[in-house]
């Protein structure tokens, strides 16, 4: 099955203060999302691997990376991401073999985690 990225109202890329390349964007959980589809019939949420999936891909297409992973690292879901949620994701490489990711809604962390290749 392909990946269904959600859609972006704003998507790009830019260098931060530490001079890491960095994937910014910004979406909203459409309500018909397919990944929302029996996690949980009554109370939908996105699923963890999802979140993991979107990020694998984001940085494979940005940044060549391989869509598989060694291990997962420090990984933490703060709170639920629900349809209908505008959801900040923030995607930092750095090191060849290592990114980070930070989604947020607002000033809530919602989930986070080290990826390494």
């Amino acid at each position: 099955m392909k990946t269904q990225l959600p859609e972006f109202s704003s998507l790009s890329e830019r260098v931060n203060d530490a001079d890491n390349a960095e994937i910014v964007g910004s979406f909203r959980l459409s309500e018909d999302c397919i990944y929302l589809q029996g996690h949980f019939p009554s109370a939908p949420i996105l699923p963890g691997v999802t979140q993991l999936d979107w990020v694998v891909q984001l940085a494979s297409q940005h940044w060549s990376t391989p869509v598989s992973i060694q291990r997962v690292e420090v990984l933490k879901f703060n709170d639920m991401i629900l349809p209908g949620a505008d959801v900040d994701l923030v995607i930092q490489r750095k090191r060849k073999d290592c990114i980070t990711f930070n989604y947020k809604k607002g000033d809530t962390a919602l989930s986070s985690g080290r990826l390494v290749f």
